[in-house]
């Protein structure tokens, strides 16, 4: 991905989820898939590092531990939506919330890292505008991730229909 880190900037990165990335609640991330085969943990994960690099690159001055914090947390929702019947028809709609409440039962959060998780579906969810930059740069650095993960996610299913074709 073009998103990437020098080391000194993974270890910032790693510093500032030091607490959070390592959480028990936080590990169990790890049990649900977010795009095609990406855990939601891994995306959350890559999502903060997007933000922290355009932050970064672009000279934004947005409060990296409250960006890189909010970013980790964004879908902390804690369910498959895949399988949730009553949910998944209003998934992108609701796990915003569900993230939110999940995160400040388990973390002490600031404003910003709540408008990071709150509003990181805009404008999909319209009256959950951003307020501060980090949240803009949250959003930002979901959709790139998405539609990453959702794109290579194809592009690897295809290849794979294609390697099984030729081994017939």
């Amino acid at each position: 991905m073009l998103f990437r880190l020098t080391p000194a900037e993974s270890a910032c990165v790693d510093e500032i989820l030091r607490g959070y990335a390592d959480n028990p609640h936080a590990q169990h991330m790890k049990d649900f898939i977010q795009h095609g085969t990406v855990t939601t943990y891994e995306h959350c994960m890559r999502v903060a590092r997007i933000a922290f690099w355009l932050n970064r690159r672009l000279g934004l001055a947005a409060d990296e531990v409250s960006l890189v914090r909010g970013a980790f947390l964004h879908d902390f929702y804690l369910y498959d939506w895949h399988h949730c019947k009553d949910i998944t028809h209003w998934h992108g709609f609701k796990h915003p919330q569900a993230a939110l409440y999940n995160a400040e039962t388990v973390f002490d959060l600031n404003d910003t890292e709540k408008d990071c998780i709150r509003c990181h579906m805009w404008p999909l969810t319209v009256t959950a505008v951003p307020h501060t930059r980090e949240a803009v740069l949250v959003g930002t650095a979901d959709k790139i991730s998405s539609g990453w993960e959702t794109v290579m996610e194809r592009r690897a299913v295809r290849k794979q229909r294609v390697e099984n074709f030729k081994n017939r």
